[in-house]
Formats: structure tokens, sequence, C-alpha cells
């Protein structure tokens, strides 16, 4: 799915384990945008005197709101998706469009560093690279849920992506 099989997305969401798998792979996003985290804010977490607090807690608090981040990303890519689905007539099915939206967040882990405050060169390319990568999956779910050929699951995607853009532009502090 990753390499933007079609029939692997079909495959997925037709398969009875769907809901494990999806659930699985949203908590393993979720370490992971956690894990970046805490490896970019290394000089605050190593700070604490506390070992309890520099192991432990502090490292908790960023793995857990990294699974709050993930799990808050699909909400919203899958409603934004089911949302323009169902403007361009799909079936809109969200249950079927957020268990495959899963997949569409592992590339977002590429923007992680970026988003952490870290904004060389290198950053700005791995984040592009996720966006593009993150956009092109997303058209594979909505072709497999709706349906849809490819220029409409393309442009499908592009509205999505579009108020997506314009949410996080809104809430981002300048």
């Amino acid at each position: 799915m990753m390499m933007l099989d079609e029939t692997a997305f079909k495959t997925f969401l037709q398969s009875p384990k769907v809901t494990v798998w999806s659930r699985l792979l949203l908590i393993a996003v979720g370490l992971g945008y956690g894990l970046i985290s805490i490896v970019a804010n290394w000089a605050y977490v190593s700070d604490f005197d506390s070992q309890a607090l520099r192991w432990v807690v502090v490292p908790g608090i960023f793995l857990l709101f990294g699974l709050l981040m993930a799990i808050l990303t699909r909400f919203g890519l899958s409603l934004l998706l089911w949302a323009s689905s169902r403007g361009l007539g799909g079936r809109g099915v969200l249950g079927e469009i957020s268990k495959a939206t899963s997949v569409s967040l592992l590339p977002g882990i590429l923007s992680v560093p970026f988003l952490t405050g870290t904004a060389n060169g290198l950053m700005i390319a791995l984040l592009v690279a996720g966006l593009i990568w993150m956009y092109l999956i997303s058209v594979q779910v909505v072709k497999a849920t709706q349906g849809f050929d490819a220029k409409k699951a393309y442009l499908t995607v592009a509205l999505a992506f579009v108020f997506l853009a314009s949410i996080y532009y809104i809430v981002v502090p300048a």
C-alpha cells in the first residue's frame, strides 16, 4: 500500500482484520510522532534533575501526545476526505475511509521534525516529500473506498488538503 498499489488497498479494506491492522498502524504512527518529538526536544527532556522525570514521565507525555496527534490527524483527515467525497457524489462511507486513512498517516512521520521546530533544508525536503506521499496515498484511499476514477480522486483529495492547509494556517501561531 505504501507503494501506491491499488489492489493492495482493496485487499486491505476487505480483510477481516482491517480494524485491528488500522489501529495497530495508528498506534505505530503515534509512537513514531512521540519518539521524534522526544529526540527533537532532547535538550529540554535531559534538563530534568529527576531520573523519573527524564526517563519516564516527560517521554511518556511526549508519547501520549504523539498518539493523540495521530488520532486527531486521522479523525480530521478522514472527515475531510469523507466530506469532499460526498460533495463530489461518492458513497462517503466514513468507517471505510477512516480505516484506510491510517495508512495515509505513515508518510506524515517525515514531516514531524519540521513541525517540532527544526526548519533546515533537509527537514523542509522531508516535509514536502511526506506531504506528496500522503497526498498520493490518500488518492488511493479515495479510489478504493469511493470507486472514483483517478481524476475525481485527485480532485477530492486536493479539496481536502486545501481545507486542511487552511485550518493549519488558522490554528498554528505565526
